[in-house]
């Protein structure tokens, strides 16, 4: 485990493997996993288009301490969307305090704030004063508790074209894999996203080739050259990120697509 060491070049090598050229020098596999999410079309361009670094926010929020009693009970995690149609996670701490973050629709006509964007060191301008008051304008029973910010941050996400990660063996390029694109959401997938990767690995380490359908990973995980050409061949603005996706939908007429339907 090398931490704060970047990757600048993974090469074929006769004798290892692969040669993993980094800061701090050089290292050899036999195989490689690309887990890098957002930044992972530095070392994979093909994948360029196909998962995106894109910018989100966060915040945590406390109050006096001697309003802690008197605020309302938060006892689960929420998601919530709000008149101004916003949408924001929340999550309660033991202490009584808040994180919460989302606000997507504040800044999402901004792009060069959040989309293709690897600066984590610059707040979102267009969002980071959304959750200053957001409990007590949000939520009953908070309008008195003095709840504030107290830390802001923003974090690189990997957003795919089609909203699915890509898991698996990297087309064209024997021996790496990856696991990569998550959309904000790889909490929940990736621990048996990963387990399942790591089948196909020991299956090839062998000279074996496991079946995606073994791995127990949903095919629509599974990356693939018809994957990575789709998002190509289309403009950013049809898929996921920026429009509205209709480009995965089945072959229909536009008015199906929109949700009409004739009689016959």
């Amino acid at each position: 485990m090398q931490t704060y060491t970047p990757v600048l070049s993974v090469k074929p090598d006769e004798k290892h493997g692969f040669a993993i050229e980094t800061e701090r020098g050089t290292v050899y596999a036999k195989q490689v996993v690309h887990a890098s999410n957002g930044y992972v079309s530095g070392l994979l361009p093909e994948y360029q288009r196909n998962i995106i670094p894109c910018k989100g926010i966060c915040s945590h929020i406390e109050m006096p301490e001697q309003n802690r009693r008197t605020a309302p009970l938060f006892i689960n995690s929420y998601c919530n969307r709000t008149d101004d149609n916003t949408n924001s996670y929340l999550i309660p701490r033991l202490d009584g305090s808040i994180i919460v973050g989302g606000a997507a629709q504040t800044f999402r006509p901004f792009r060069d704030q959040w989309y293709n964007n690897v600066d984590d060191s610059v707040l979102i301008d267009a969002a980071k004063d959304y959750y200053g008051d957001y409990m007590q304008r949000t939520y009953r029973g908070w309008e008195d508790t003095g709840a504030e910010v107290a830390h802001l941050w923003t974090g690189v996400m990997g957003y795919s074209f089609d909203s699915n990660p890509h898991i698996g063996a990297v087309p064209s390029k024997p021996g790496q894999f990856i696991v990569a694109g998550f959309n904000g959401h790889g909490m929940p997938v990736i621990w048996l996203g990963a387990k399942g990767l790591a089948k196909m690995i020991l299956a090839d380490r062998v000279g074996e080739k496991l079946p995606f359908s073994a791995t127990g990973i949903p095919r629509l995980f599974q990356t693939s050259q018809f994957r990575l050409d789709r998002a190509w061949s289309n403009s950013e603005e049809d898929g996921d990120i920026l429009g509205t996706g209709e480009i995965f939908l089945p072959a229909l007429p536009i008015a199906e697509k929109r949700g009409f339907t004739s009689k016959l």
